[in-house]
């Protein structure tokens, strides 16, 4: 409902994409990899989506809104469930009726408290990928569950990216604790009006 399509990306990986995205990164290498440029096992599902982007971007797409529900791989013990996604460009489809304005931080923030159905906390934070100055940490209950912020300015420049994506990546069991609304019943009687008139 918030326009964004789901995307299924490959869990193997560029080792240069991966260390562009955090330097500290240490990703699984692959015993048979299918081609040398994915050869390692994703730490986060930015790469997926950034390549998702440049996709589209090549074919003339200029709003791009995705996402993805995938695990990442940190060691053979430690896959993750994450749900990342991406938006770009212009925040409302083309029309007369708005002025067009690009997408920031703020959109981006306001669909996830949509998402988890109530207000985030979000922390200022630091995360190699992402801008410094546009970079926070998302927190639910007390524990950190992820990122939020715009794409850091040397890692636009690396993936030739004509202006910053914002993006987010969240533990997706955060999103298991959402109250799902139930199902009600629709009335079997009519609606009735009265219209009563004391004299």
């Amino acid at each position: 409902d918030l326009d964004y399509q789901e995307v299924i990306t490959y869990s193997f990986v560029d080792p240069t994409w991966e260390k562009a995205l955090d330097a500290d990164a240490r990703p699984m290498p692959l015993a048979n990899p299918i081609a040398s440029q994915l050869s390692v096992m994703r730490t986060t599902l930015w790469g997926g989506l950034i390549e998702t982007l440049r996709h589209n971007l090549n074919r003339q797409q200029e709003r791009v809104r995705i996402f993805e529900l995938g695990r990442v791989y940190a060691s053979l013990d430690a896959q993750a469930m994450k749900v990342g996604g991406l938006i770009y460009g212009d925040a409302l489809p083309e029309q007369w009726g708005a002025a067009a304005r690009r997408v920031d931080f703020f959109d981006l923030k306001g669909e996830l408290e949509r998402l988890f159905g109530r207000a985030l906390d979000t922390r200022r934070g630091v995360h190699p990928a992402l801008h410094p100055g546009q970079c926070a940490e998302v927190w639910d209950n007390g524990h950190a569950i992820g990122w939020v912020g715009t794409l850091h300015p040397r890692l636009v420049q690396a993936f030739d990216l004509p202006a910053a994506p914002i993006l987010f990546e969240l533990d997706s069991q955060a999103l298991t604790l959402r109250r799902l609304p139930r199902h009600a019943s629709l009335s079997r009687f009519p609606l009735v009006r009265r219209d009563l008139a004391f004299v």
